[in-house]
């Protein structure tokens, strides 16, 4: 139901059923269902502009994955972090506040190395 909320653009809806899906993952300990929640709050997050929220729901995410070993998963999700901070540092950069910026750009590397995907 979220992903077709997210496609209609509505994110409010979408991230509705994302936390629904996220407290049924919670409550039966799937790992994998949790990452994907956040990683669908965060994603949701970032469509309506709220960058922090959006990098705390996708670093959540990136930690489920990597606890639960889904590479593939943690793979997809770094993407949209490292997107995320990218944004982020751009937006201290553009108000001249570098050491910050560097630090998100900084972020970026890490993830993407950890990652080990030279794409993102």
């Amino acid at each position: 139901m979220a992903k077709m909320y997210e496609h209609y653009k509505d994110f409010e809806t979408a991230s509705y059923f994302h936390k629904r899906c996220l407290d049924i993952s919670i409550e039966f300990k799937y790992i994998e269902g949790e990452a994907q929640a956040y990683q669908g709050l965060g994603k949701c997050e970032e469509e309506v502009d709220n960058k922090f929220d959006a990098m705390n729901n996708l670093e959540t995410a990136l930690e489920k994955a990597n606890s639960g070993e889904l590479v593939d998963i943690a793979r997809d999700i770094s993407k949209d972090l490292v997107r995320v901070y990218k944004h982020i540092a751009i937006d201290y950069l553009e108000k001249n506040q570098f050491d910050m910026s560097l630090q998100f750009f900084e972020k970026c590397l890490n993830v993407a190395q950890r990652a080990q995907n030279k794409d993102i």
